[in-house]
């Protein structure tokens, strides 16, 4: 995904991001969810959208939605260019990608499912293209006993085999398992995570896997959020709202953030159809899921079978949605005076994101280390790279021998070092050995 943002990505980071690197605190109140909608839907009454925020009327702007949020705060939550800056560039340096609710780019599913509760700003690593694959979301408990391990490791098999996505939360447990099965079998496996994305993206087990493009990590939180309880329960309906239809494999009966998620989806939402595992030991919760509506999982054993089941699923739905649209749509691109209403923007950013070139995640991991290492001023070790890309000593060691290679970067030995060819042009007598 490109890394280049829209003015209107800019201003959402702006209002609703915490923008701060590692584990700090935000030090302004962001705005909420309901927040952001509210004054979302201000600007779309008012023919205007988040990027005249940072317009040349922007402080007649501001004074404008003083009805909605107040002044003040909308104008020293746009005053952190800095601390944006400061972001963008660290999670370029991990290939992390973010998108705006306001932003072609953005998942359509998420859009048209959750409409303006879709989160305002997605962050992400890996081909987000995949996102609009065809999919069964698996979830379950964290404390699944060995039988519904196996149980969920042979439904990401044959979902792999069907060439459908797993979409899932990537706890331990019940996601984790599904994953494993999907990845085993060569598929792809998309993780919602409610924290730690930041930490997933430099996992050595995951980096082949987001190179290859067969694993998508995505989160509506800061790349460096910890853990959170409510955040965790929140996310559960992206992962419902990813999919085509969700199995629960697993469930507590009342408690924990699978029954959680799976209730919100059978009694409010009701995004996909809501399956629950019909062989092996039941659990009380999934019998209490069934008597809320969910659906007896009709066992499919064959990849053509599960395949039929989703196709099914998709078009009934698509049927059954047809129409709907997001009530904040971006009148990015269109000419002074020609704006247009959320129905006719979603159909124009339907046909621009269909023309996205794809782009090699593995080059455009490598193509962010290069800008980062070319400015190395002072001779730096393997070691001393790998902490500060938050890599392993291995991978660091790999992308240092490429640059060296491609004339980017010297080499000193001696102890072994390495910085760029433009600071010290003098101090070498041949490219890329030390003297």
């Amino acid at each position: 995904m490109n890394h280049s943002l829209s003015t209107n990505a800019k201003a959402i980071l702006l209002l609703t991001a915490p923008l701060v690197a590692g584990r700090g605190t935000p030090s302004l109140k962001l705005l909420t969810l309901g927040e952001y909608k509210r004054l979302a839907r201000f600007l779309l009454n008012q023919q205007q959208e988040p990027a005249d925020l940072l317009g040349p009327d922007a402080q007649a702007l501001v004074a404008q939605c003083q009805s909605v949020v107040d002044g003040e705060r909308l104008e020293k939550l746009l005053a952190r260019g800095f601390l944006l800056t400061q972001a963008l560039e660290r999670w370029q340096a991990r290939a992390i990608w973010v998108v705006s609710r306001a932003d072609i780019e953005y998942p359509k599913r998420l859009k048209m499912r959750l409409k303006d509760d879709a989160p305002p700003v997605l962050y992400g690593c890996g081909d987000a293209s995949v996102l609009a694959t065809q999919g069964l979301a698996v979830v379950g408990s964290r404390d699944a006993d060995q039988a519904e391990i196996e149980y969920a490791e042979r439904v990401g098999r044959l979902a792999a085999q069907a060439r459908c996505m797993i979409f899932s939360g990537g706890a331990r447990g019940i996601d984790q398992a599904a994953m494993r099965g999907a990845l085993e079998a060569e598929g792809t496996v998309t993780a919602v995570l409610a924290d730690g994305l930041e930490r997933a993206a430099l996992n050595r087990e995951h980096r082949n896997l987001l190179l290859q493009g067969r694993l998508v990590l995505v989160s509506p939180y800061d790349p460096s959020a910890r853990f959170n309880v409510g955040n965790a329960m929140q996310r559960n309906k992206l992962i419902y709202a990813l999919a085509d239809a969700a199995l629960v494999v697993s469930s507590d009966h009342d408690k924990g953030g699978t029954w959680t998620g799976a209730v919100e989806q059978l009694e409010k939402l009701r995004l996909v159809p809501v399956y629950v595992r019909a062989t092996g030991e039941s659990r009380k919760g999934l019998e209490a899921l069934r008597q809320k509506g969910a659906l007896p999982w009709p066992e499919p054993t064959t990849p053509e079978a599960l395949g039929d089941l989703l196709a099914v699923e998709s078009i009934q739905r698509k049927e059954r949605t047809q129409g709907d649209s997001l009530p904040f749509q971006v009148k990015e691109a269109s000419a002074p005076g020609s704006w247009k209403g959320p129905e006719q923007v979603e159909n124009k950013a339907d046909s621009e994101q269909r023309q996205v070139p794809a782009i090699d995640p593995a080059e455009e991991l490598f193509s962010k280390v290069r800008e980062l290492l070319t400015g190395i001023t002072t001779a730096k070790t393997d070691s001393d790279v790998a902490r500060e890309l938050r890599v392993s000593r291995s991978q660091a060691k790999a992308w240092l021998k490429r640059l060296v290679e491609e004339g980017v970067l010297l080499r000193k030995t001696r102890p072994v070092r390495y910085c760029a060819v433009s600071s010290q042009p003098s101090l070498f007598g041949k490219k890329g050995r030390g003297a």
